[in-house]
């Protein structure tokens, strides 16, 4: 396994914390004076995660030993927010979350083919 899947799977732990937080906070962090970005917020951060899975589980297969789980997760939040009692579970956000996944999918040889080099510059120089 390579350092930067290690590093990889560092900022995964590290992001599906803090969706985990900002997702069952009571009162989530909201950019100021800028109307409510939900949905965008959902699809991006899970294009991060998507990015982020695909970088720290090298081996696995991209669409069923990956993005699965990561749809699960979307779920189980929106399980959770319904739970708390103070947030409340959408349909639209898990679309919303899925949404940023499956373009994660449509763009990921081009992304790949730009970070890849990017990734082995900076740690093959290490």
């Amino acid at each position: 396994m390579t350092l930067a899947s290690h590093i990889a799977k560092f900022l995964l732990l590290l992001a599906v914390g803090f969706i985990l937080w900002v997702a069952l906070s009571a009162n989530p962090p909201r950019a100021g004076g800028l109307f409510d970005l939900d949905k965008l917020n959902h699809f991006g951060a899970f294009f991060v995660l998507a990015a982020l899975t695909d970088y720290a589980f090298l081996q696995a297969n991209l669409i069923w030993q990956k993005t699965a789980p990561l749809l699960c997760f979307g779920l189980s939040i929106e399980v959770m927010q319904y739970g708390v009692g103070y947030r409340y579970f959408e349909w639209l956000d898990l679309i919303a979350d899925a949404a940023g996944l499956f373009c994660f999918l449509a763009v990921r040889g081009r992304f790949r083919s730009i970070f890849d080099p990017l990734i082995h510059k900076c740690f093959d120089a290490a």
